[in-house]
């Protein structure tokens, strides 16, 4: 455990430095001097119209962007250098005659501060203003082209097709073999040696054993979803390992012998692509439709994930055929109309597939809103095939490819969102051996959360959008410059009126913030074992547990409010707010806070106890700060506000002891001898192992002989106990002795009994017989 204590505690540090120096800028005046100089060469090249690469282009608005950046951070530095200085000189004031050297001296030592931060201030806004312009006009010439490229059109394929078809008889115009056949990369023998060895190394290794993983037993994905997904994996990998260790084995031989200077021979690049593919099945096979033994743990039916793996299969294999075709020495071996009539069927094969693909989205997620989301992919894509065919190859790929790309992000996103959650599931639930040890080391029993998995959650989910978005802005050629201005607005933050909101110093608060909830739970756990060997009452232990827990979490609160930059000058403006919020309606809720308070330093009641608040009696299970926990003898648990238990009449039978008295009324039949009653009442009472007997400060059992009833002789047995929390076990059991004990002598234990007397009236000799009257028949 001391372990645990010191990872957190350096990842502490570690957050606390990052913060601390994320903010330090020092940027003198030979920087801005340089940084000036670097952007005027870049305003003299876009005057000349010397940019001729676009990647140079794109390198130079990074560049500026940068020299940008660099002058605000300079500015905002420098501008609060200079308020800092003329608030010492105003607190010098004004030079008076006959005033100290020392005060004349620091007054003339700020004056040229000031007059060197104002210097440097002016090149660090010209700076800005030159930097602004010069990306201004970089951003306009990378627009113009990339406008011009979109717009750029090529020959239709059509006219392609019209121009193979006479060269369809002269086969060397169309593919050059001997080309193709330099760059194979099998010249030499070893090589074919070294790639023979490999496969059959590789078909060995991935033959072998292959059935042994088939008797494993299969993982529910219901309970566990993380463990269910690594054992889809495992059995994927098993099931292609011969062609992954093949491809696998050459990709390795020919990144050792790495490329020709020309490039990648055929063979490596078939090899990687092969390797690729054979990854791509696993993870379809692994998520779709995994290898028995291994379960299904996606919601969808099975025949429904079989179509979808079939139409990534078939989305794989038309990516391979694609790299083959367009990334190896294959596009250099074909004539530049071949390569273009490929690209047109082969992108029109890979439009069809994806929208196949997305097309089975809405049947398997099960919900009509994604509808007009599919329709959207469907008609962009189609759009995209259509700019293709027609010449418009650059908006084609760009189209098509940002599809693409798109949805391959979202899956990833996807995926990454759902495995952590599970992971932070199966550790709130302890599913694995190790989370239960972990949950008991912090303190964590039964089905609680783990303090500080929230947040830690949302972090997680929050880390997931922004590289999303960051990706998507990438993916869809949104200018770098508002990706930094973006980037800057998540690491220096944005100013909303007077309050400056940092996205980065947010997350890591939220990072410390659960990290010392964690840590706060783990020193709970030490803090309660420690005392339960202390002499100490099992109420004031958890009473210190409790406060100390308490003061954790607004420690834990206010180190993560420091780290989030929140600036602690306004509380007083919170504080006011606050105020006013109770006056208005947070009575009750402070009502309850302070009431808390006062059962865990006074302990009128504890944890434990048997109480009774109004019509609510049973066990105290959990005193919080807002509220107690009680539950009922019918196992129903009851949240009484604290402010009650302060304010009304609480009989608590455990406030001291344990001890409680028991009384078991009795009543016998008149004629009993009263004498051998009361024996056999105080046989039955000293019997029983839970009455206290012999005791200087608890009475004796004694029985009372109470009334005469209307019918039978009322007595009472009296007795304490030891614990009162046994009464009603108690009382029952000394009734059964009783009954038991009765009978035996022939003691009867009478019921209520009346005698009723039916009087009859005279019948009146005037009066009719009723006819309905059943007749004695004659003699």
């Amino acid at each position: 455990m001391s372990t645990l204590a010191r990872i957190l505690f350096f990842a502490l540090i570690l957050f606390a430095s990052s913060v601390a120096t994320a903010s330090d800028v020092k940027i003198d005046s030979s920087t801005v001097r340089t940084d000036q100089a670097a952007v005027e060469r870049i305003a003299k090249q876009i005057e000349r119209n010397t940019l001729t690469s676009n990647n140079d282009l794109k390198r130079l608005i990074e560049q500026v962007t940068d020299y940008k950046s660099h002058a605000g951070d300079c500015i905002s530095a420098r501008q609060a250098e200079s308020n800092d200085v003329t608030q010492q000189i105003m607190a010098l004031g004004p030079a008076v005659k006959g005033e100290s050297w020392q005060v004349t001296s620091s007054r003339l030592q700020l004056e040229r501060q000031q007059t060197q931060t104002s210097q440097l201030l002016a090149s660090c806004r010209l700076l800005e203003v030159s930097s602004a312009n010069v990306l201004r006009d970089l951003l306009k010439l990378q627009n113009e082209r990339l406008t011009n490229r979109l717009q750029t059109r090529g020959p239709p394929t059509g006219h392609i097709i019209e121009q193979l078809l006479p060269e369809l008889s002269k086969p060397s115009k169309l593919f050059n073999l001997q080309r193709l056949r330099d760059r194979l990369g099998s010249g030499s023998p070893d090589t074919l040696y070294w790639l023979g060895a490999l496969t059959l190394l590789g078909l060995a290794g991935g033959l072998l054993w292959r059935h042994r993983l088939a008797r494993v037993t299969p993982v529910d994905a219901a309970h566990d979803l993380t463990r269910a997904v690594a054992q889809a994996i495992a059995l994927s990998l098993n099931r292609y390992r011969p062609g992954l260790l093949v491809s696998g084995l050459w990709s390795i031989y020919w990144l050792t012998a790495g490329p020709a200077a020309w490039g990648w021979p055929l063979l490596a690049g078939i090899s990687f692509l092969l390797f690729a593919y054979h990854l791509a099945l696993v993870a379809i096979r692994a998520t779709f439709n995994p290898p028995a033994p291994a379960r299904p743990y996606l919601p969808f039916s099975k025949p429904l994930a079989q179509r979808f793996g079939k139409s990534l299969r078939w989305l794989a294999l038309n990516g391979t055929i694609g790299g083959a075709i367009f990334a190896t020495p294959i596009a250099d071996a074909s004539s530049p109309n071949l390569i273009l009539l490929a690209r047109s069927l082969w992108g029109t094969l890979l439009v069809l597939n994806i929208i196949w693909t997305v097309w089975l989205i809405r049947s398997l997620r099960g919900k009509r809103g994604i509808g007009p989301v599919r329709v959207t992919i469907a008609i962009l894509l189609l759009v995209g095939l259509a700019a293709e065919w027609t010449g418009f190859r650059d908006f084609s790929q760009f189209v098509v490819g940002g599809v693409a790309l798109t949805l391959v992000c979202l899956l990833i996103a996807w995926l990454i969102s759902a495995l952590s959650s599970d992971l932070i599931d199966s550790m709130d639930e302890g599913r694995h051996a190790w989370e239960r040890r972990l949950k008991e080391r912090l303190g964590v029993s039964g089905n609680n959360f783990v303090p500080g998995l929230f947040w830690l959650r949302i972090l997680i989910h929050i880390l997931i959008w922004v590289a999303l978005i960051f990706s998507l802005m990438r993916i869809w050629g949104v200018p770098s410059t508002t990706q930094m201005v973006m980037l800057s607005w998540v690491m220096r933050g944005f100013t909303i009126g007077q309050v400056t909101i940092e996205p980065t110093r947010v997350l890591i608060a939220l990072m410390v913030l659960a990290l010392l909830l964690s840590l706060g739970s783990w020193a709970r756990a030490v803090l309660d074992q420690r005392l339960s060997h202390a002499r100490l009452e099992r109420g004031a232990r958890e009473a210190a547990v409790a406060i100390t827990g308490y003061g954790i979490i607004i420690a834990a609160a206010l180190i993560s409010l420091v780290v989030a930059g929140v600036a602690f000058q306004n509380l007083a403006l919170i504080a006011g707010a606050l105020s006013v919020g109770i006056g208005f309606g947070l009575q009750n809720i402070v009502n309850n806070f302070v009431s808390g308070l006062i059962l865990l330093f006074e302990r009128p009641i504890r944890t434990g106890d048997w109480i009774v608040v109004g019509s609510v009696e049973g066990f105290v299970r959990r005193i919080s700060i807002r509220s107690t926990q009680i539950q009922t003898f019918d196992r129903a648990d009851v949240i009484v506000p604290n402010s009650e238990l302060i304010s009304n009449s609480v009989t608590n039978w455990m406030l001291r002891d344990t001890f409680g008295r028991v009384r078991v009324p009795i009543g016998v039949a008149y004629g009993t001898d009263t004498q051998q009653v009361k024996e056999i009442l105080l046989r039955v009472a000293r019997e029983h192992p839970l009455v206290i007997q012999d005791s200087s400060a608890i009475p004796n059992p004694h029985v009372l002989f109470l009334s005469f009833g209307d019918s039978s002789l009322n007595f009472e047995l009296r007795a304490y106990i030891r614990d009162v929390g046994e009464r009603l076990s108690v009382h029952s059991d000394l009734n059964f002795a009783i009954d038991a004990a009765f009978r035996e002598v022939g003691i009867q234990i009478p019921f209520p009994q009346r005698d009723i007397h039916i009087i009859t009236p005279p019948q009146d000799p005037h009066s009719r017989p009723d006819p309905t009257a059943e007749r004695e028949p004659p003699a």
